[in-house]
């Protein structure tokens, strides 16, 4: 039988690599998506909690695009000033 070493080698690197993998509905975040936080089950809020939830998403979708207007103005801005300057002042 040819290559059955190779094959037996392969088989072996494969089961050295394999490792658990964990979703991100884990209750246990993984230390690897730091940024995710804890997974919140909004299934099992009560209505109250719901509300406080949505509120919370919206309030930070409302900073988000707030700072994104922000970074985009300024970029705009350093832009049109460098255009201007060197249309009509160099």
């Amino acid at each position: 039988m040819f290559g059955a070493g190779f094959v037996m080698d392969m088989i072996q690197t494969l089961k050295n690599n394999r490792r658990d993998h964990k979703t991100l509905f884990d209750k246990d975040v993984d230390i690897h998506y730091p940024k995710y936080g804890k997974i919140v089950d909004y299934k099992k809020m009560s209505p109250a909690q719901f509300e406080a939830f949505k509120q919370k998403l919206k309030e930070n979708e409302l900073r988000r695009q707030k700072h994104l207007a922000v970074v985009f103005g300024s970029i705009m801005l350093v832009i049109i000033c460098a255009l201007i300057y060197f249309l009509f002042y160099h």
